[in-house]
């Protein structure tokens, strides 16, 4: 669905915004965290209406198994930036959340770009 995918550009998008107002935690914060929320909301959507993960189990093509490990590391990336960005802004410090921020875009772009390479099944 061309939908989905143009919904997965614009959270990238949002992404890269949110990343560009770091210095500023007022916009900085609520943007990733609305990227969080529009992210996790994309991926039940797929789940309830592609059966995503009974599908992955099944024989698929190469390129669908590397997404599926960039998905689920965009997943846990997401639960570590949120808890490092937490910690980072009630106490400062946590230094890691630059380098699992970095991480967690390097996935993110490989999981949309790799989204747009599996061939679409109806």
């Amino acid at each position: 669905m061309v939908i989905l995918k143009i919904l997965s550009c614009g959270i990238v998008i949002l992404l890269f915004y949110g990343l560009s107002r770091r210095s500023r935690p007022k916009i900085h914060i609520p943007v990733m965290i609305s990227c969080f929320i529009l992210d996790m909301a994309l991926v039940l959507y797929i789940e309830m209406s592609r059966n995503a993960i009974k599908t992955a189990v099944g024989p698929n093509p190469p390129i669908m198994k590397v997404h599926l490990v960039f998905s689920v590391a965009v997943v846990v990336l997401y639960v570590f930036q949120m808890v490092s960005g937490y910690l980072r802004y009630r106490r400062g410090g946590m230094k890691y959340h630059k380098y699992t921020g970095i991480a967690f875009m390097v996935c993110r772009v490989v999981n949309l770009v790799t989204s747009f390479l599996i061939p679409v099944t109806h």
